[in-house]
């Protein structure tokens, strides 16, 4: 008897574990139903950047927003308050230019740990000093989770030496 239970365990296991597999797997897609108000809202939030429209940004984002990677890494975390005053300094020196040919890719992520909606930007940013003249050209990816038509996460990836570079900071290797 001990035999058959243990056959019979064995085989429902076997029998079961495709479907334990694929119950986490991952399904993306580009074509869903919130794709253009999603890109809408994000595209509405970049404007808002170049206009200098703080306004109109928060206005894109839930109250409870976490944006990452502005202020030092991608570990700092900002909510809509603390990205608006980080604006308002940044509008006071500079202007931002949004390159016009800027891309969004909407993107629906089924299962996983990345579900949700997203809206991926590929763009470079300009600014330029109001006092100096000096321009700096960011290029930059930033990824938003969208939900009920709010930016609920934003993570920006740039290159950070370039920036500092181009403020004049320099690297000094490690002394031996």
């Amino acid at each position: 008897m001990r035999t058959i239970k243990m056959t019979m365990f064995f085989m429902l296991a076997v029998f079961l574990t495709p479907f334990i597999i694929t119950a986490q797997e991952a399904i993306a897609t580009m074509d869903f139903e919130n794709a253009e108000a999603n890109v809408a809202v994000v595209s509405n939030y970049v404007k808002a950047v170049q206009n200098g429209d703080l306004e109109t940004m928060v206005a894109q984002l839930a109250d409870d927003a976490k944006i990452y990677g502005l202020s030092g890494g991608p570990t700092n975390v900002m909510n809509p308050s603390q990205l608006s005053e980080y604006y308002k300094e940044s509008f006071a020196a500079t202007k931002h230019s949004i390159d016009p040919n800027t891309s969004y890719a909407p993107i629906k992520v089924t299962g996983g740990i990345n579900e949700g909606e997203w809206v991926m930007v590929w763009t470079t940013d300009t600014i330029s000093n109001k006092k100096t003249g000096q321009e700096i050209a960011i290029p930059a990816q930033v990824t938003c989770l969208v939900v009920n038509d709010k930016i609920t996460m934003m993570a920006h990836y740039y290159d950070q030496l370039n920036v500092m570079t181009s403020m004049g900071y320099t690297l000094q290797p490690p002394t031996e």
